[in-house]
């Protein structure tokens, strides 16, 4: 498949979840792994072959075409589907924000996997509302506890 869209790999993870079936039953049968199977079904359409999509999509009745399909594109599209970056929580004492003290001065190191396990928009642990830029210059988050553009903290500690 030169152009999985999305959305196929959502509807297949609904139509696995409304017959009761377990990612590792599923992967077993189709025959593949079940952290790819995982990834697969969160939207990113790489981590399975076009054969095993093919299999997916019979065993549970989906198409594997969609409207985009059927028109022609303007240009082909390299870049078939970038999930969205995942986001921290912006609660100092969300226990997905880890305190470290540098000089006698306390700062979070926020981590985006325990805040934002599946790509939502709020944090699995405490529920607040998930941030994917930088509160003060609004540059895209990365792996750490500060902006790398204008040097700010992701997450404020109270003083």
């Amino acid at each position: 498949m030169k152009r999985l869209n999305p959305e196929i790999c959502i509807k297949i993870r609904n139509a696995r979840k409304a017959a009761k079936l377990s990612q590792g039953d599923v992967a077993a049968e189709v025959g593949c792994k079940q952290p790819a199977l995982s990834m697969f079904e969160q939207g990113d359409g790489t981590k399975l072959s076009d054969e095993t999509v093919a299999k997916l999509a019979r065993k549970f009745g989906i198409s594997l075409e969609s409207k985009e399909d059927s028109e022609p594109a303007a240009e082909p599209r390299e870049i078939l589907f970038v999930a969205p970056a995942s986001g921290y929580c912006p609660n100092p004492h969300c226990p997905t924000n880890h305190v470290y003290r540098v000089d006698g001065r306390d700062f979070s190191k926020p981590d985006r996997a325990a805040a934002d396990p599946v790509g939502g928009r709020f944090c699995a642990m405490c529920g607040e509302s998930l941030v994917r830029k930088c509160p003060s210059c609004g540059a895209p988050v990365h792996e750490g506890g500060f902006c790398s553009i204008c040097g700010d903290p992701y997450v404020a500690r109270p003083s």
